[in-house]
């Protein structure tokens, strides 16, 4: 299990802490093997999170558990002999929180995790993406190994709005935002000293969220705001948020949208030329889309067509239903007569 966000609360740039070490070899030599199992749960539920564990009765109990926080991430990594640990409504209740785990199967052997009543088989190297909200559990027949990355919530329902469709679900091991975010995650791991300068936390945290959204497969302007790195990748969302707000005004072009961000327009260009979409078909899809829901909405029936034209941003009616027809293979009329707008 991956523990929540840090147990001194959430960091800011600035606020860097070292790489902390709970491991079971710290505990009292004299303990019995039972005993060093007790007091190490008990520390863990006090330091980590309410849960319960079952280490194997066949073999000496062992657990190393690394946890480096970077901002508000949480970077682990973790080898132990627990057989089984399970995180009940109870816990749930007892220690409120919903931040989203993306962890990796590091053993050999494949952990069996559940979740909303879905059950994963991890293969070694498998990612998956869970929740601290919610109840699950864990059941493995070898030792563990795992490494991974905890996450607010909120933070990542901003850059993957579908976030909670992909608890539990299958993901790719195999793309290169997968193996990168894993061989980045043991770098950060491996790496003395990663927490200790505020420049590298600011950087390693927005790599590593950026790495996340990838791996996740967001696609539209998440994906795109991800393959760019710093200033690029938010004045880039900048220009994409000026193109939501204006792209209904049929005066809208790229030197407005420069004007209102204080970029020169080639600058504009050139960031929408990289993301593989320009400026014209981005807006041009937008209102499209626009003029779609607008005739499948009965609240718009008394409108006419060139009506709804004007009020997605189209000049001429003509080149709009040349539009819609070329994008939904029918005119605005024939869309507006089918049921519910469909086809």
């Amino acid at each position: 299990m991956l523990p929540r966000q840090g147990h001194r609360g959430a960091a800011t740039l600035g606020d860097t802490m070292p790489k902390i070490v709970f491991s079971s070899d710290q505990l009292p030599a004299s303990l019995n093997d039972q005993a060093r199992f007790r007091l190490w749960q008990d520390l863990w539920n006090s330091r980590f999170g309410a849960a319960e564990f079952v280490a194997y009765p066949d073999r000496p109990f062992s657990a190393r558990h690394e946890f480096l926080l970077l901002g508000d991430l949480n970077v682990t990594r973790q080898h132990s002999t627990l057989q089984h640990w399970f995180r009940s409504s109870r816990h749930v209740a007892k220690d409120a929180r919903g931040d989203f785990l993306l962890g990796y199967n590091r053993s050999s052997s494949s952990p069996t995790i559940i979740q909303r009543n879905r059950e994963v088989v991890l293969a070694s190297g498998q990612p998956t993406l869970f929740t601290n909200g919610e109840a699950a559990e864990s059941h493995s027949v070898e030792e563990t190994s795992l490494v991974g990355i905890c996450m607010p919530r909120a933070r990542l329902l901003e850059r993957v709005a579908h976030s909670d469709d992909l608890v539990q679900m299958p993901l790719d091991s195999t793309t290169p935002a997968a193996r990168l975010l894993r061989g980045y995650l043991e770098l950060l791991l491996d790496l003395d000293g990663a927490a200790d300068d505020p420049l590298l936390v600011a950087h390693a945290e927005s790599t590593l969220i950026d790495l996340v959204v990838l791996t996740l497969g967001a696609g539209g302007e998440a994906a795109e705001i991800a393959r760019m790195r710093g200033l690029r990748a938010a004045r880039l969302q900048e220009i994409f948020a000026a193109i939501k707000a204006g792209y209904a005004d049929p005066a809208f072009a790229v030197r407005g949208v420069a004007h209102k961000l204080g970029l020169s327009p080639r600058y504009v260009n050139d960031l929408l030329h990289e993301t593989g979409v320009s400026l014209v078909e981005r807006v041009l899809e937008l209102r499209l889309q626009k003029a779609r829901a607008m005739l499948a909405d009965p609240h718009h029936d008394r409108l006419k067509i060139i009506e709804i034209a004007y009020a997605c941003g189209f000049s001429e009616v003509s080149y709009f239903n040349r539009c819609f027809r070329r994008r939904f293979g029918a005119s605005p009329t024939q869309y507006r007569g089918t049921p519910s707008g469909h086809l």
